[in-house]
């Protein structure tokens, strides 16, 4: 059995996760838990741990310091973390530090969190079975990685998230060119698509992660990475249908998806199919798919994922959050919130705030 100790400030979010979970399931025990990293390590220094899953916003103990000691001392102990924080910088501190994956807190429902810990353990299963010796560096002859070059690298993660480049050729090479150009490190070579592979597996609602995860951390080297974005290109051509579909369909439909989720969460069905000159049956059969996931229900997890993050980092009136994620009638957000998440929006702050 895999012993996993789990350590989150948050008294009900902790207890919530541990206990809702089918952990026997995936061959996990959960044998301690903690409210800070410093307790954490305390615990550690009595009993032995397979898994950490710890939150990184903690008082005393913050989750990045924690890694850091658990990285030192226990470097046989795997880590995941779970972030309200979906940002790419925040994540990728935590791969580099040693993260095995990672968990948002607003998605922390039943099938989820069932997904996510497969994940993880099916990670750490593969890692106890890899030879040792781990990968050679990509050719380099970069000396030095500055904050520019974070910067440009994060402008070239916002490239890459929308799956445009799958059906444009001339778009897909520039991308890769690009990336090659920059030369970032192996490590961070890695980070970067093991976010992105997470990032576009809940966008089109599929079952890829491991297997890619697996091929991708595989990259030793520039043709090896080409090669690799190649074949899960073709991959998601696949996943699209795009023999029955014209290629502008499949660009609008991901259009659709991408301008939702960046500003257009608050647009109805006949809204959306107007606004890309689509018929309304037809774009909801498109939608449906090529994304796995009908408008309407994918909008409302757009929706409602906005507002538990706006919940849990704002004091806005919840009348206001509820208008601010598209809900015109506060009353009807609430029931929809409870029926996602069990709780009110008002419960849901104060057991998590």
């Amino acid at each position: 059995m895999i012993r996993a100790l789990v350590v989150d400030d948050e008294y009900f979010v902790r207890k919530g996760f541990i206990s809702t979970m089918d952990w026997a399931a995936f061959e996990v025990t959960v044998v301690g838990e903690a409210s800070n990293g410093r307790k954490a390590l305390e615990w550690m220094e009595r009993k032995p741990v397979d898994l950490l899953i710890t939150d990184l916003a903690m008082p005393v103990m913050n989750g990045f310091d924690l890694m850091q000691e658990v990285r030192g001392r226990y470097p046989h102990v795997h880590m995941a973390v779970l972030t309200c924080h979906e940002d790419f910088k925040y994540i990728q501190e935590a791969l580099r530090l040693g993260a095995i994956d990672y968990i948002v807190k607003t998605e922390l429902e039943n099938d989820q969190m069932q997904e996510a810990l497969r994940r993880i353990t099916m990670r750490i299963r593969d890692l106890s079975e890899a030879p040792r010796g781990g990968l050679n560096p990509l050719p380099t002859v970069r000396t030095e990685w500055s904050e520019r070059d974070e910067e440009r690298l994060q402008a070239q993660i916002d490239e890459w998230l929308p799956l445009y480049w799958v059906l444009k050729d001339a778009q897909f090479d520039a991308l890769c060119d690009r990336m090659e150009e920059m030369n970032p490190p192996l490590s961070k070579l890695h980070n970067v698509m093991h976010y992105l592979l997470v990032e576009w597996n809940r966008m089109l609602h599929s079952q890829f992660l491991h297997e890619w995860l697996t091929k991708a951390e595989a990259v030793d080297s520039w043709p090896a990475w080409r090669a690799f974005i190649s074949e899960f290109r073709g991959h998601v051509r696949h996943l699209f249908h795009v023999s029955s579909y014209p290629e502008d369909v499949v660009l609008r439909i991901l259009e659709a998806a991408e301008s939702a989720k960046l500003r257009d969460f608050y647009l109805t069905q006949n809204e959306m199919a107007y606004k890309l000159k689509l018929s309304r049956g037809y774009f909801s059969k498109c939608f449906k798919d090529l994304l796995g996931i009908s408008y309407q229900d994918y909008m409302k997890e757009l929706r409602l994922a906005r507002a538990m993050n706006l919940l849990l980092q704002s004091s806005k009136p919840i009348a206001d959050i509820a208008e601010e994620c598209g809900y015109l009638d506060h009353r009807y957000f609430s029931r929809q919130f409870r029926e996602k998440t069990g709780m009110l929006p008002s419960e849901y702050r104060s057991r998590h705030v």
